[in-house]
């Protein structure tokens, strides 16, 4: 788990409401998931687990839904 911090440094962590909702939003402004892993500091399959979870919008929601993640 350490090595997995050391890129991500969310990795693990719970998600608070407040992460939801700015994750959330920036989905909806047409972030990439790329981009949303390096600011929320978690690695794509969690940001894209998480968008599913959330039942976000925007355009890396329905990538997360068309993939299965």
């Amino acid at each position: 788990m350490e090595e997995k911090r050391r890129l991500h440094p969310n990795a693990y962590k719970p998600w608070e409401p407040e992460d939801d909702e700015r994750l959330a939003e920036r989905c909806a402004q047409g972030v990439s998931l790329p981009e949303l892993a390096q600011e929320f500091g978690r690695n794509e399959g969690a940001i894209a687990s998480r968008l599913l979870k959330i039942d976000a919008d925007g355009p890396e929601a329905d990538d997360a839904s068309d993939c299965g993640a």
